[in-house]
């Protein structure tokens, strides 16, 4: 009965990373990678856990080599892209790390990661900074004009910021950015009643850039490279939309504004 609560463990705990590697954005083969790192290193040569992940959903099974009898236990969960967040792929890698080095026990780790997935590790005043720094810059380096420059970081940290406030409120993907597309471009026009701005177009696209899904277009590809063609495809279709759920946003504040 303590192999089969420590196997039951076990999977649950495989299934509790998986989990939090798929919400903040990981590519599949980083999931399956840490599968097996924990499963080897609670028990050496330990290939009787398996994991079967889509973007929705996540299939651990378990196996007691010692037991041909037992039935396999089997664990499924639905699961989503919730956000991209680094940070907490970045503290599973340092959790299985240090599981791997024995300075964790399998109890430990799956505390460990109960606690990560419920804490809030994206910092809101982080990431308005970086997109404010972000658009700045690259709409410095196409337009050489620090005001334009300055504007689009402006606009930038403000479309950063009311789409995770948006996001936090509603949990609903695009709809966000297809609000904050439409409300940059229609402050770009307000302004342009004030002050005869050049390139104003780039200014918009300067403001827009921190949201496009670019670790998302990123992964999807590593996902169809690594044969995961379902996993991958759907990635690619999502930062799709989003892409076009911005465009359509401006577009929207131009046709109405003509």
């Amino acid at each position: 009965m303590g192999q089969d609560r420590q196997q039951l463990l076990l999977a649950k705990t495989c299934l509790l990373a998986s989990q939090i590697l798929m919400e903040n954005g990981s590519e599949l083969s980083r999931i399956d990678s840490t599968v097996k790192y924990i499963s080897n290193t609670y028990s050496e040569g330990n290939d009787d856990i398996d994991a079967y992940v889509t973007s929705t959903l996540i299939i651990i099974t378990a196996n007691d080599p010692m037991d041909t009898d037992m039935q396999p236990l089997v664990l499924v969960e639905k699961t989503s892209v919730k956000s991209i967040n680094l940070t907490k792929i970045d503290e599973i890698n340092r959790l299985s790390r240090a599981f791997v080095a024995h300075e964790l026990t399998l109890p430990e780790l799956y505390r460990a990661l109960q606690q990560l997935r419920k804490q809030n590790l994206l910092s809101v005043p982080k990431a308005t900074a970086g997109s404010f720094l972000l658009s700045s810059t690259l709409t410095y380096l196409g337009t050489q004009n620090l005001l334009n420059s300055f504007l689009a970081g402006l606009f930038g940290m403000m479309g950063m910021y009311l789409v995770l406030r948006i996001y936090k409120y509603l949990h609903r993907p695009f709809i966000g950015e297809l609000v904050v597309s439409a409300i940059i471009t229609i402050c770009v026009r307000l302004l342009m009643l004030m002050i005869p701005l050049s390139d104003y177009n780039a200014i918009i696209i300067g403001a827009l850039f921190p949201l496009l899904p670019g670790v998302q277009l990123t992964t999807s590809i590593n996902d169809i490279f690594d044969g995961n063609l379902i996993s991958g495809p759907q990635r690619l279709l999502s930062a799709m939309i989003l892409t076009l759920t911005m465009v359509l946003g401006s577009l929207l504040v131009y046709t109405i504004w003509r």
